[in-house]
């Protein structure tokens, strides 16, 4: 058994449409995946309907307020819920932001076509498709480059996300039948202690699990934080956070094998999104 909970599609900012990111998984020997694009569900529901080799779960990655890097991953087995809601308006704010930038580029002397960025993208559009078309019009030699002069947080061209705050995102997660998730805790960069004692805190407002298994704890080890995840009662998850080859992410199911316990974290998962969206069901059912 291989299992990948974190990976992306065309529907966000990943190189692969949905269809051919199952193709690549199922090529790998994974066996359970789950599309986990940024502040969108469209990659997910292009699958919805066809035969698939492999399972695939629904589930969604958003970025938090809080701090640099904190990011938050649900899964459910529930639809057209507040969260969907939400995250169908964040993904408009993003063109609206894609927007801005174009302009700022724009009197820098870059002008990109905006019908032409948005045809290209496929999906919620981000900083990563105006980063490749920067690339492709010739006026950077590589996305790191458009990230680094332009781009990236504070640069000139830089225009601020729409984001949640943890706790409110982690009560709209929950209050919509989903299983909250804090994603890849190393690129926060905080000691084990402080993250310790700040994975408490975000207990008692609705985290429910940890992504132990990513690529960027590998250098570490997953020990701490799988133990971490384990003493504080939190669901243990792992996935390689693909979006296309050759980049800083992994291959599709390149931490299973480190998962220790993977099935048995797999099923746990499954159980609590089950209970999730009982309670959801049975919350809607007294409304009516």
């Amino acid at each position: 058994m291989k299992i990948d909970l974190h990976l992306h599609t065309t529907g966000s900012d990943g190189a692969l449409t949905p269809w051919e990111l199952v193709e690549k998984a199922h090529d790998m020997g994974v066996d359970v995946m789950a599309v986990t694009d940024h502040d969108t569900f469209k990659g997910y529901e292009q699958l919805q309907g066809r035969t698939l080799p492999i399972d695939v779960v629904q589930g969604v990655e958003m970025s938090m307020a809080d701090r640099k890097n904190m990011h938050l991953l649900g899964y459910s087995l529930t639809a057209d819920t507040p969260l969907h809601h939400r995250v169908e308006a964040l993904s408009a704010a993003r063109v609206e932001r894609a927007r801005q930038m174009l302009a700022l580029l724009r009197e820098k002397g870059m002008p990109l076509d905006e019908a032409e960025l948005f045809a290209s993208c496929k999906g919620s559009v981000g900083r990563p498709h105006i980063a490749q078309m920067l690339v492709q019009k010739g006026y950077v030699h590589s996305c790191e480059e458009a990230f680094q002069r332009y781009l990236g947080d504070g640069c000139s061209c830089f225009v601020a996300g729409e984001r949640l705050c943890l706790k409110d995102a982690l009560s709209l997660m929950r209050q919509s039948g989903f299983v909250p998730v804090l994603a890849h805790p190393r690129l926060m960069g905080m000691g084990d202690q402080t993250l310790s004692m700040l994975l408490e805190t975000w207990r008692e407002h609705g985290l429910m699990g940890l992504e132990v298994y990513h690529p960027s704890a590998e250098a570490k080890g997953y020990a701490p934080l799988n133990h971490m995840a384990r003493r504080l009662g939190l669901l243990v998850t792992g996935g390689s956070d693909f979006h296309r080859e050759g980049d800083r992410h992994g291959l599709p199911g390149c931490t299973a094998a480190a998962w220790i316990g993977m099935q048995e974290d797999f099923d746990a998962l499954l159980d609590a999104m089950k209970q999730q969206k009982q309670q959801y069901d049975n919350v809607c059912e007294r409304r009516l």
